[in-house]
């Protein structure tokens, strides 16, 4: 070929392809909130002048410099036109989206990095635990429609009473932190949970609960509140006898195929440390697992000064075990009233408290298991919350049945 001129040519085409000849400046902040419009007549990327392909330039013989300049191939590049959405001088941002959007790009979002977004700001923290919430309550929903008697099912149930009057209470944010660590440990089956995870999520949450808390009357009732709800849950549930006395309400509550009891190695009374309260909590809400799931186990778990074996039966007969929780509660009529209408109303018909009562009170437990003794147990487990025991002196001798 005698055509001198095509390397030329394809060294033009190269560097007019990366010149882009804007007269405006854009600015590509993530604050600015912006729509490109690009006419149709210059969306067509074509070569000027003759309109032949790329390999038809060998057949083509040069002219005059006014000719070459009009046949050789040049690049069109489609100019942007910027159009602000809102009014002039407004700056919007993502955290300006609605809810339900945002909601749904956080869906989008993998589930390692919502930590990280919901520290970059208190709107997006919302989203993120909004998110979270909406997904427990769906999958909650689906899988007790799918079986309730499925582990899944009983997991997240479980979940949701060890921790809805909490969360009523107002910690929604400490409870979607903590269950964004048990979302990345079960990655691949998001909302089912194993048994230890559910444990480390407990005891991260009630270690959360208890920084905020400390040793207060808000802790003593909130726990309370959700000790009675987990006893109610149980399907075995029975009151045996309920009784109201001045300032003080007492009931008794037998539980079948449950027992746990206690090897005391250092004294024989729990302290009055929230820690030993809720490890009362997470057992209850393992043997409430295994009733529902219907599974049998048993459980030995070491704890600081003791060590609590624990376990369910499924056997059916009269020989099944049995666990009866004696207590009382010493307080005003807003506290106990609420307390046993948490115990004995029907679910539908309890209601929330608007304003959460800060009355001073006390509340003793005993637990009798006899199934506890032939591995050594006491028969007997005592907690005690609330008041010192010299202000209610007066009121403890009073029986709870």
């Amino acid at each position: 070929m005698n055509d001198k001129r095509y390397p030329d040519s394809i060294a033009r085409l190269d560097t007019m392809a990366l010149i882009v000849e804007s007269k405006e400046t854009i600015n590509c902040s993530s604050r600015l909130n912006f729509e490109v419009v690009t006419p149709k007549s210059e969306l067509n990327m074509s070569y000027c002048g003759h309109g032949k392909s790329y390999d038809d330039d060998d057949d083509e013989d040069g002219g005059d410099g006014n000719e070459e300049s009009e046949s050789e191939p040049c690049a069109k590049v489609a100019r942007l036109q910027l159009h602000t959405l809102g009014p002039a001088g407004v700056a919007k941002n993502l955290c300006d989206l609605p809810s339900e959007i945002l909601e749904k790009i956080i869906g989008y979002v993998n589930i390692w990095h919502h930590d990280r977004i919901r520290a970059t700001s208190k709107r997006l923290c919302y989203i993120i635990d909004l998110f979270i919430t909406h997904e427990f309550q769906k999958a909650l929903k689906k899988s007790s429609e799918a079986n309730q008697r499925s582990y899944k099912s009983a997991a997240l149930r479980c979940i949701k009473l060890a921790t809805e009057v909490y969360v009523k209470y107002g910690f929604e944010t400490l409870f979607c932190g903590c269950m964004l660590s048990v979302l990345r440990k079960s990655y691949k089956y998001p909302f089912c949970p194993a048994t230890q995870n559910i444990q480390q999520f407990l005891n991260h949450f009630y270690k959360g609960i208890e920084n905020r808390l400390g040793s207060t009357q808000e802790f003593n009732l909130l726990y309370v509140l959700t000790f009675l709800r987990l006893l109610k849950a149980f399907r075995s549930f029975q009151i045996t006898s309920s009784c109201v006395g001045i300032s003080k309400w007492g009931c008794v509550v037998e539980l079948k195929g449950l027992w746990l009891g206690f090897f005391c190695t250092s004294k024989s009374r729990l302290q009055s440390k929230s820690e030993d309260h809720t490890k009362i909590l997470i057992i209850m809400t393992k043997l409430l697992l295994a009733e529902i799931a219907n599974e049998a186990f048993r459980r030995v778990s070491d704890c600081d000064n003791e060590i609590c074996i624990f376990g369910y039966d499924t056997s059916d007969n009269k020989r099944c075990p049995k666990t009866r929780f004696d207590f009382t509660v010493h307080g005003s009529k807003q506290i106990w009233s609420l307390l046993r209408s948490c115990l004995e109303e029907n679910e539908e018909k309890f209601k929330w408290p608007s304003l959460w009562p800060k009355d001073e009170f006390k509340f003793d437990l005993e637990i009798h298991s006899k199934e506890a003794m032939k591995w050594g147990c006491s028969e007997k487990m005592y907690v005690e919350m609330g008041l010192s025991i010299r202000d209610c002196d007066s009121t403890r001798s009073v029986e709870s049945h």
